[in-house]
């Protein structure tokens, strides 16, 4: 689970300006730069007289032009000696393979490769000075030959920081600007070029993250040879696929006060940016839906599955009368702890036997807006308030695969912390009120039983099973002839037995989420009181 931390924590991508990803949708291209070495007395000697273990590395962040932006992560390279040995060229080699892939194919979508120097001063602190940048360009405005982009090129070097390219008096043509000092006999040689070897490889490398060929990525075999580049001929790693069965959340104290207390700061909210007092009961809960993926640290391997979650009591009541009058007596006696159940299995074919391999998992909830509760009056510009999804919860699971099979409880997660959909996410319980033991569940748990084999079901009994918990556990299994009567309208608006797969919503509210271009950014969008970031 740390591996997975940590890879996610050290690639969180800032995402291209919102006017840039509005413009129609491109394939995306995939590049490798090599860059070769630095030729120049780019460091001054002075710099080299103040600091001992000088060292000099590169670089490289995407930028536009047009809005002044930077985006996707700052790719550092390996750091090089910067002292020039007597009698030699002042030159840093470096030959270092970096890759991408984008669909923002614009001339004004450049690279940006500054070069750093660090070294450490008299008293042990470490000091770093930028000793110039360049602007590489990645998409020409004419098009190339294919032997042109073989040749090696010298990237010409500007004096200052890249933080100038900021400055609004920098527009486009920034090489040819008044304010830009070229680097006299200074320049970085380099190759760039398309790399269709990695195109199979997109669902393992997110859009416009810069990385290199000897980084290791999740779910790529080891390079072959000494080169140590596994991004110039990459081999995927054998997947195997995980199936998940009776899976269930709780959530602290109840489903019934967690969801009163959700819509009463979704009302609040509202009230905050209508400025009216809204109706208690203008506001309801449509759908609660899981989101699953399978994830490597850096994005999700293939887009979440999408399924509908029913309350557990709604589960015992799609089955036959008797059977429910069964459980009616131990449902009222724990209505206070009742789960949200999934009533199908989850199938996960694109796991991977990798310590930064996990699944995620989350809770979110999809209301009706009570501006648009005449849904048959309503016109195209106020479909946008028909509907709208909020994340209440997530959790992430590192699987042990060396088991084959078991049962696994996760503490659900939510609050300011980064999440892998980096959206909003209901508040948490303050902490500083509960004990060790209770901030493991206080925000919900997720529990499941995973399995390794398609013949492994939870239906098949291991064993004798008595009690309460046994006797819930029982009816959130799928029955093998359900008898589901017509859910009414202030239910969930999905009536199957099993949930359904992606997108996990009814077709009428499903068109107005897609009429009303209803994204995860409408979460973005929520007041600040009870959604974090």
């Amino acid at each position: 689970m740390h591996d997975w931390h940590r890879i996610f924590d050290q690639n969180l991508l800032v995402p291209p300006h919102p006017q840039r990803t509005r413009q129609p949708l491109k394939e995306s291209t995939a590049f490798q730069c090599v860059l070769k070495w630095l030729d120049g007395p780019l460091i001054k000697q002075g710099v080299l007289e103040l600091l001992s273990e000088v060292g000099c590395h590169l670089r490289v962040s995407l930028f536009d032009v047009t809005y002044r932006y930077f985006f996707g992560r700052t790719w550092k390279s390996s750091s090089r000696p910067a002292e020039p040995l007597s009698g030699q060229p002042a030159r840093i080699t470096f030959n270092e393979p970096l890759y991408f892939h984008t669909s923002l194919n614009h001339p004004h979508v450049v690279a940006v490769v500054e070069v750093v120097v660090e070294g450490r001063r008299r008293d042990g602190t470490l000091q770093t000075l930028s000793c110039g940048f360049g602007i590489l360009r990645i998409f020409s405005h004419k098009s190339e030959s294919p032997t042109s982009t073989l040749q090696d090129k010298r990237l010409r070097l500007y004096h200052g920081s890249p933080r100038a390219l900021l400055h609004p008096l920098l527009q486009d043509p920034v090489e040819q600007n008044k304010h830009m000092t070229l680097i006299e006999n200074c320049s970085l040689q380099y190759t760039l070029r398309p790399h269709p070897l990695l195109e199979p490889v997109f669902h393992l490398l997110p859009e416009n993250l810069l990385v290199s060929g000897l980084q290791q990525i999740p779910g790529l075999l080891p390079a072959h040879g000494e080169s140590g580049d596994a991004l110039r001929k990459p081999r995927l790693q054998k997947p195997l696929t995980c199936y998940l069965d009776d899976l269930f959340f709780t959530l602290y104290p109840s489903l019934e006060k967690f969801e009163e207390e959700l819509l009463e700061l979704v009302i609040s909210d509202c009230f905050r940016e209508a400025g009216s007092p809204l109706d208690v009961g203008a506001l309801e809960i449509l759908e609660r839906r899981l989101c699953v993926g399978v994830h490597n640290g850096l994005g999700f391997v293939q887009r979440p599955q999408v399924l509908v979650l029913v309350p557990e009591l709604e589960v015992a009541l799609t089955r036959s009368a008797s059977f429910s009058r069964k459980v009616g007596s131990s449902s009222k006696a724990s209505s206070g702890n009742q789960a949200l159940v999934l009533r199908s299995r989850l199938r996960l074919p694109e796991m991977v036997r990798h310590p930064a391999f996990a699944i995620v998992f989350q809770l979110e909830y999809v209301f009706n807006n009570p501006s648009g509760a005449d849904g048959n009056a309503a016109s195209l510009t106020s479909l946008s308030s028909l509907a709208c999804m909020h994340m209440v919860r997530w959790a992430v699971w590192n699987p042990s695969l060396e088991a084959g099979s078991g049962r696994v409880m996760l503490p659900l997660q939510g609050g300011i912390q980064s999440n892998p959909s980096h959206c909003l996410v209901y508040k948490v319980p303050p902490a500083s009120m509960s004990s060790e033991e209770v901030k493991q569940v206080e925000s919900g748990t997720v529990q499941f039983q995973y399995s390794l084999s398609p013949e492994e079901h939870p239906d098949i009994p291991t064993g004798s099973a008595s009690g309460p918990k046994a006797e819930r556990r029982s009816f959130r299994k799928p029955p093998t002839s359900p008898s589901s009567p017509p859910a009414s309208p202030s239910q969930g608006l999905t009536a199957p037995q099993d949930s359904p797969v992606g997108p996990g919503v009814s077709p009428f509210l499903r068109g107005l989420l897609q009429n009303s271009k209803i994204t995860y950014l409408k979460v973005l969008g929520a007041a600040k009181s009870f959604w974090c970031l």
